[in-house]
């Protein structure tokens, strides 16, 4: 489990410093000067959907590769949504690689698109219309369907209100209704709806795909919808940080690691460290840290199985009391907001130091046109438990090389 989780946590910040989590979206360098150059981030662009509610949603979607435009690279979010088309979404966003319909028709033109996602339906044994009956497949998809296929990719069998009821009780349904009664089921989804959908799936941790048992699961284990409050999570709220959120805090026999520290105070500190990783990261016992040219701190991170001694009582954590090894997944989304969440288990907050030293949220799917003022922090949850095990916080400008 601990190489298991290294590699993830390795793999995640090679993805960062390559800039892949907006891996479509693209950047340009400015020479102003013949010393002095800046990079302008120019983000995702979604065509003519800056005023529509669910741009940031379809910008995520495209990043993340669980959606993409129709042959004119029109989005279409308002159109409503086939069983073909939501399945193809909903497993490309559990890490099913489907091509999109114009690779499909490049690589096998005698094959239509559909029947890969149908495929991993059927592999599954999730509950679909159109597997025997092509046309169906283009047909709208209910909510209704769509509850029982995400009841059914948890690992559960329910089917009809049933399927509701599951959806409802552990906070999947992306509805306020406290009841099947009040789930709407027989109505249909747009795009941008069946998007927001699975983003909440990620907000919860449940982008994970199992098999649905093939013996109807004992209702006796439906959750009681009896006085259940009725609450979806925003899909990308955020909290204030100030530069003490920069910093990695210890309550234990050592003192706080703090943004710009020298490496020398460092090395005092820790013992000092002559190993680096190959981000070009400086390996402490406690942590990994990067400095610049000046010698100043500008990046860290650290892993719940750091080499610590088992006689020395030291807890790791953020200036929101996040804790490493014991906070979960709806913890730091209480603390930071929902906005971080990024795939299955990783969340990754950016923040602008505006020039009253203050710091802004923003988006990193908007254009940034210097990234030499912002700064990222990133968290990495168990899939299976959603505690916390890995943290990074480090400026863009060091996390893309720059």
């Amino acid at each position: 489990m601990i190489i298991l989780k290294r590699m993830t946590a390795c793999f995640v910040l090679a993805t960062l410093l390559l800039g892949s989590t907006t891996a479509v979206a693209g950047s340009e360098i400015h020479e102003d000067d013949k010393d002095i150059a800046t990079w302008e981030w120019k983000g995702i662009p979604v065509i003519n959907m800056n005023e529509h509610w669910a741009k940031r949603l379809f910008q995520w979607g495209i990043s993340q590769n669980i959606i993409n435009g129709y042959s004119d690279d029109s989005l279409k979010p308002d159109q409503v949504i086939t069983e073909a088309e939501f399945l193809k979404m909903f497993y490309r966003a559990m890490g099913v690689a489907i091509p999109n319909a114009s690779a499909n028709s490049a690589y096998l033109p005698s094959e239509s698109w559909t029947e890969g996602p149908y495929r991993i339906a059927k592999l599954y044994n999730h509950p679909t219309t159109g597997e025997n009956n092509f046309a169906m497949r283009m047909k709208p998809i209910t909510k209704l369907r769509v509850a029982e296929i995400i009841s059914a990719s948890q690992g559960v069998h329910y089917t009809g209100q049933d399927a509701v009821t599951y959806l409802i009780g552990h906070g999947l349904s992306n509805s306020r209704a406290n009841s099947p009664e009040q789930f709407d089921e027989k109505s249909t989804l747009s795009r941008a709806e069946a998007l927001q959908w699975i983003r909440q799936l990620a907000i919860h941790g449940k982008l994970k795909i199992y098999e649905r048992p093939k013996v109807p699961t004992e209702l006796s284990l439906l959750p009681d919808l009896i006085d259940l409050p009725s609450k979806v999570i925003p899909d990308f709220s955020t909290e204030p940080v100030t530069d003490e959120d920069l910093n990695l805090f210890m309550h234990g026999d050592f003192s706080d690691l703090r943004f710009g520290d020298s490496k020398k105070s460092i090395d005092e500190q820790f013992g000092e460290s002559t190993e680096q990783n190959i981000f070009n990261y400086n390996i402490y016992p406690l942590f990994n840290a990067h400095f610049n040219q000046s010698g100043e701190l500008d990046g860290w991170s650290t892993d719940s199985d750091s080499d610590v001694s088992p006689n020395t009582a030291i807890s790791l954590l953020t200036k929101k009391e996040i804790v490493l090894g014991k906070s979960t997944l709806s913890d730091i989304i209480n603390r930071y907001g929902s906005a971080g969440v990024s795939r299955q288990g990783i969340l990754e907050y950016f923040y602008i130091k505006m020039k009253d030293g203050t710091f802004q949220d923003i988006s990193i799917y908007d254009p940034i046109q210097n990234i030499e003022d912002v700064y990222t922090i990133t968290f990495i949850v168990d899939n299976e438990t959603l505690v916390l095990y890995h943290i990074m916080v480090t400026s863009l400008k060091t996390a893309w090389f720059y």
